[in-house]
């Protein structure tokens, strides 16, 4: 017997596993919800490594919502996202299977070092992680999940007996201080409400990036470990947040044309927003490049990321001014 959700990757962008997760879901129940992936609820954030709390690197944060629910722009599909536990961790499989039966949108606790080949976990590092599952089928022993890996975010087959070893080798069960769930469950609204990209709340949104990048500092910011043990952990973690951004940018891009579509802005606003941001674009991919050809030059790549900040202070301020 074959199970399938047949939930459609979100994969326009990359914002963080969670969120991609929550807009697969969203949109595969109802398309209007990839504009709600636009909306600019997102800020900068000082990150420290998982692995290294002295390495400190800029990315974008989109979970303060967890706050204040109502800030989510998928409530009107998500009705609540519940955490839950199993009544036996050795029957676990049967109780994923049983979710699924049921319809129901279930996201797992697994170690990434044992999870999907061609993740840049695989096989390096452990690195705990929540993966939405989307179907199994019983004759192949296999579950399907939604999930990452270094050719982007898709659906792969994981046999059951990776599947035991990801979740037997997870934060869930190794780690006695670990306060999370086993899973969770997004659980949807009967009747879905279709999203509509309101102007005044992206206004609102603009004004406050424009004051948050002000008191957004790059010190301590990329230093970089030159020792043989760090250094390499630590470009990575710097290719994460500077891709993040560089997708957030992707994202920024969607929510100016699809404002424009909806004749929300004018010809002009828009033309001056997109030739703007594509400045800010090829100024990040440039960041990027140097740290993946391992060339970068941390004075050199600070003052141009500090450049696009301020850069991006006058694309928010013309944004909320120009409408």
């Amino acid at each position: 017997m074959k199970v399938t959700l047949d939930r459609q990757p979100f994969n326009e962008f990359w914002a963080n596993c969670m969120l991609n997760q929550a807009y697969s879901i969203a949109v595969s129940a109802h398309p209007s919800y990839r504009y709600a992936a636009y909306l600019n609820i997102h800020r900068y954030y000082p990150w420290s490594a998982a692995t290294d709390q002295q390495f400190r690197y800029p990315t974008i944060d989109t979970l303060y919502y967890l706050d204040d629910w109502t800030k989510f722009p998928l409530t009107g599909v998500i009705k609540w996202i519940e955490p839950g536990h199993f009544r036996d961790k050795e029957m676990f499989i049967d109780e994923i299977k049983e979710v699924l039966d049921g319809g129901r949108n279930l996201s797992v606790n697994v170690d990434l070092f044992y999870w999907l080949p061609g993740s840049m976990a695989w096989k390096k590092f452990h690195w705990y992680h929540y993966s939405l599952f989307n179907g199994y089928d019983n004759e192949r022993s296999s579950f399907y999940v939604i999930d990452d890996t270094l050719a982007g975010y898709n659906e792969h087959e994981v046999p059951e007996d990776r599947l035991r070893k990801a979740f037997k080798n997870s934060e869930y069960n190794i780690n006695k201080n670990y306060n999370g769930p086993a899973y969770y469950i997004y659980n949807l609204h009967p009747t879905i409400k279709p999203y509509q990209l309101n102007l005044s709340e992206v206004v609102d949104n603009a004004e406050r990036l424009t004051r948050e990048l002000d008191d957004f500092s790059m010190e301590g910011m990329w230093q970089v470990d030159s020792s043989p043990d760090k250094y390499s952990a630590h470009i990575t973690y710097a290719l994460i947040g500077i891709n993040i951004i560089c997708n957030r940018h992707i994202a920024n891009e969607g929510l100016i044309r699809t404002l424009r579509e909806q004749k929300k802005i004018n010809v002009t606003l828009y033309e001056s927003l997109k030739d703007q941001l594509e400045m800010i674009c090829d100024g990040w991919h440039a960041i990027k490049q140097s740290f993946v050809t391992y060339k970068f030059q941390r004075d050199r790549e600070i003052a141009l990321a500090e450049k696009l900040f301020a850069m991006e202070k006058t694309f928010w301020r013309t944004l909320a001014s120009g409408v």
